[in-house]
């Protein structure tokens, strides 16, 4: 790869950087390329549309850098398939959106713009993911997964990616009892009905080497 090329790689790294902090910040509708210029103290034609051609290409970069990471995490997941993986997966991407800016962008946009029909990245399926643990979690308690009703997963990744991006003020514990006093409920509704204590026993994960990229910096 030759210097150019590398310059490019890094100003597109440390534009994507920057631009999931203003959106988990700001939000879609209200992120412009001049605020993440500005965050970035550079002009706006630092993030011209020769890298990005739109907003919605730059959001899309940022859930696609994410995704990678969410699926590094996954894999990792040391909890058997079931309930227990599904809370752990919950809980320490909920707690990561809180710490690390680019998976709390990517966490509000796809909330955000799920909500608002617009397609995005599915390097990482969120929806078959839970689906599948969900599915063993109601078997394992003898209930039958084929009667779980079809909103179920969008339900739970709702309510989940809503909590998280409403309790910025709140500490990282409050929100974990949160999330807990969340899905417990919903997964006995679901017919798990030793969800409760279960779910109080579940710990995220160290997501040390789930592929965190670093930040890049920025072409002069």
């Amino acid at each position: 790869m030759n210097r150019r090329v590398q310059a490019m790689e890094a100003s597109k790294a440390a534009i994507v950087e920057a631009a999931g902090r203003q959106f988990g910040t700001y939000g879609y509708e209200a992120t412009t390329f001049s605020r993440v210029a500005e965050a970035m103290g550079k002009p706006k034609s630092a993030i011209g549309y020769h890298l990005f051609p739109s907003k919605l290409a730059l959001a899309t970069a940022v859930i696609e850098q994410q995704q990678q990471r969410w699926t590094s995490l996954y894999e990792r997941l040391p909890q058997p398939p079931g309930l227990e993986r599904l809370t752990a997966f919950l809980l320490t991407t909920s707690l990561d959106a809180r710490s690390c800016p680019l998976a709390g962008g990517a966490t509000r946009l796809l909330h955000e713009l799920l909500d608002a029909g617009i397609d995005v990245p599915r390097d990482f399926d969120w929806a078959t993911a839970v689906r599948q643990q969900l599915e063993i979690a109601v078997r394992d308690s003898g209930g039958n997964p084929d009667e779980l009703p079809e909103r179920t997963v969008g339900l739970l990744l709702s309510a989940t990616f809503g909590l998280v991006g409403g309790s910025t003020t709140v500490s990282a514990d409050e929100l974990e009892i949160r999330l807990k006093s969340l899905w417990a409920p919903l997964f006995e509704s679901w017919g798990i009905t030793d969800a409760s204590s279960r779910v109080q026993r579940v710990s995220a994960i160290d997501i040390a080497g789930a592929g965190h990229p670093a930040p890049g910096p920025a072409a002069a």
